[in-house]
This record gives structure tokens, C-alpha cells and sequence, in this order.
């Protein structure tokens, strides 16, 4: 049996998109080889549900965050296992126990960026470099888990995520909402507006917007997401005498998601601490430039200069001048957002994460860091 367990599966949001890819990797993975594939979610709603994923069908059993049921679920399940795909290194203790109780047992652990950025408790820790492979996402992570989490290099793997497929198929739906804003130069953040990820640098966009708009008067700021931070950041709109270019559109479908990222001329996200940042991809597969922060894993999502460009965090004037650079400069946007197309396509795909995976199940060497 092959044994999937993760935090969550059917929510939205970067790491429960990897799970569900990955949790569809394992399902046909199992099925071409003739064996049963059990997947477990701890997070989701209670009982058995269906979740489709390109071509792939597959069926995990939430638990509602009932922790104990879980355990025990995965306990049982791992007697009659061979190989468990842990999707977060907060779960990597139960693959521990697991090996304890079944030596001949291999256990995997996916890491995402900022869950592994800090010493982990003991036991988390221990568990991971007891694991048979753990994966990052970036090479900032991986080197990360060398030198905070004291793994060995050998037992580290990348594998990137990816978009979902079919992403950029859009639809008329979304068009009302967009054809409400003005006609004009368009910047794009796309981001969860929670306090404790003030990080993310919509604020420092809002701070450079009076100095973009001397040089381009009409340009706009559009923030898709809600959050808790939403209100200071309104506060800091006004307090820059920018409100009325700066707009909040809170939560979106993804036909309205879709219908901004095709009106947007630039995305702009000048984080520092993104594990590897989604929404890059996503802009960048819809032809778009984009900005970014040179920190955490966003140098492996952007090729500054080619795609679009790296700056540092808090750096104003630096972001100033790659916005207003790209906000002036057609022929430029329109080069990067071509070859950021194709980076995505080449890179991100999901067929792209299901070979990397499947190379690494069936023994294939790590891709190097």
C-alpha cells in the first residue's frame, strides 16, 4: 500500500494545492502498479470525499482536525504500507512512529519554505532526518533544511510545485468586476492580507505609488485577498493620499482571479519571506512581468531581468524604478511576460511535477541544489 497523509487537501491556498497534486501523483502512481492507495487529510471535513485533478480522480478521507482519529487511521493503514508520502513536517512524527513499529517502512516529508526557515521542536527535527527523503521546494529551502535542520544533502530532493492544471482557461464571468475599474496602467498583488504576513510588501507598494504616480498619473493598484491587515492597509492608502488608486477587491472566484491577471500590466509582491510564491507562476503564465522580493524561495521562481525583476525588501527606490521601468516600457513587459510564459510551461506544469515525483518514487536520482 502506498499511504498519503496531509494537513489539508481541499482548501485553497499553496500547500494544500501541492498536497492535492501530490496526493493525485501517488493515487495513479499506486493504480499503474496494482496497489491499494489510502489518502488522509487531517484538516478537512469529516468522511470520504472525491477531488479531480487533470485526469486523475482521487479519494482521501477527512478527518475535521480530530487528531487522535487521524493517528490512529494512519497507524492502521501503515501496517499494510510500504511507502508514506507525508505532505507537511508538522505530521513527520507519526512517519516516525510508523518506522518505529514497521522498520522496513520508507517515509517521505514534503517541506513548503517558511515551516522549516526556524529550529523545528526535537521531535520534529529527529523525524525528519530519521525520513527516507525529504523534499523542498527551492533551493533557498533545501539549504535550509542543511543548515537549520542538520539534514544530510544526500536525502534532500527539489520538486518545485506547480500551477493547477487548465489555470489560465478563462472565462467571460469575470469581466463585469474588471471593466468596473478604470482604463490605465494596472499593478497586481494577489495575496492573503492576514497581520502576521505583513511581509508580503503590499505596503511598501502603496508607499512607492505617489512617487510612480508623478511619472504615470493613472496608474492603479489592484489587491486581490482579504485579511485582517486589510484595514491598516487602507489606512496607509489614505495616509499617502493614494486611496483612490488603490483597490481592495477582497476574495475572488477564479474566473474574476483570472480576469485580473489578464488586465494587469505588471505583478508586484516585494516579499521576503515567500517559500516560493504561487502567484508568480500564475501571473507569469498569463504573459505578465513580475516583481519580486530577492529573498526566501522567489529567486527560483523569478529570473531577474529575463522574467521580471528581483528587489530588496523595503528597498523604495529600487522598487520605484523596476515599476516605473515596466509601467513605460511596452516592448519590455511584453518580452518578459513571453519568456515567463514559457518559463511556466517548460517548469510548472503539472505533468512537469508528476514527472519529478515519479522519478523520485521509482528511485531516480534528486534534482541538484
Amino acid at each position: 500500500m502506498i499511504l498519503g497523509l496531509f494537513t489539508g487537501v481541499l482548501a485553497p491556498g499553496g500547500v494544500e494545492r501541492m498536497s492535492r497534486h501530490a496526493a493525485a501523483v501517488l493515487t495513479t502512481f499506486a493504480q499503474k502498479r496494482g496497489v491499494p492507495c489510502t489518502i488522509l487529510s487531517l484538516n478537512d471535513p469529516p468522511g470520504n470525499h472525491t477531488v479531480q485533478v487533470a485526469e486523475v480522480s482521487l479519494m482521501l478521507r477527512g478527518f475535521d482536525r480530530q487528531k487522535s482519529w487521524f493517528v490512529l487511521d494512519a497507524l492502521a493503514a501503515a501496517s499494510r504500507g510500504t511507502l508514506v508520502y507525508i505532505g507537511h513536517p508538522n505530521l513527520a512524527p507519526i512517519g516516525m512512529l510508523m518506522k518505529a513499529m514497521h522498520p522496513s517502512l520508507q517515509y517521505w516529508v514534503t517541506t513548503h519554505g517558511i515551516d522549516v526557515w526556524q529550529p523545528l521542536s526535537f521531535l520534529r527535527s529527529l523525524a525528519l532526518r530519521v525520513a527516507s527523503r525529504v523534499t523542498a521546494t527551492t533551493r533557498y529551502t533545501a539549504e535550509v533544511l542543511v543548515e537549520i535542520q542538520h539534514l544530510s544533502r544526500s536525502r534532500i530532493a527539489l520538486i518545485p510545485p506547480a500551477l493547477d492544471p487548465g489555470f489560465t482557461l478563462s472565462h467571460a464571468a469575470g469581466a463585469v468586476i474588471v471593466a468596473s475599474l478604470p482604463k490605465s496602467p494596472l499593478l497586481l498583488t494577489v495575496a492573503r492580507l492576514d497581520a502576521s504576513e505583513q511581509y508580503k510588501g503590499m505596503d511598501t507598494v502603496i508607499q512607492v505609488l505617489p512617487q510612480v504616480l508623478t511619472i504615470v498619473p493613472d496608474t492603479r493598484y489592484v489587491i486581490v485577498g482579504e485579511g485582517n491587515d486589510r484595514p491598516r492597509l487602507e489606512s496607509l492608502a489614505k495616509a499617502v493620499d493614494v486611496a483612490e488608486h488603490v483597490f481592495f477587491v477582497g476574495h475572488t472566484g477564479h474566473d474574476e482571479l483570472v480576469k485580473y491577471y489578464e488586465a494587469c500590466d505588471v505583478f508586484v509582491m516585494p516579499s521576503h519571506a515567500e517559500g516560493f510564491g504561487i502567484v508568480f507562476l500564475e501571473a507569469m503564465a498569463f504573459g505578465k512581468p513580475v516583481i519580486g522580493g530577492n529573498h526566501g524561495g522567489t529567486p527560483d521562481v523569478i529570473r531577474d531581468g529575463v522574467t521580471g525583476f528581483l528587489v530588496e525588501y523595503g528597498d523604495i527606490d529600487s522598487l520605484t524604478s523596476r515599476i516605473l521601468s515596466l509601467l513605460q516600457n511596452e516592448e519590455l513587459r511584453q518580452k518578459m511576460g513571453r519568456t515567463g510564459r514559457q518559463y511556466v510551461e517548460e517548469n510548472f506544469s503539472f505533468t512537469r511535477f508528476q514527472h519529478r515525483l515519479v522519478h523520485l518514487l521509482t528511485g531516480g536520482s534528486a534534482c541538484a541544489f
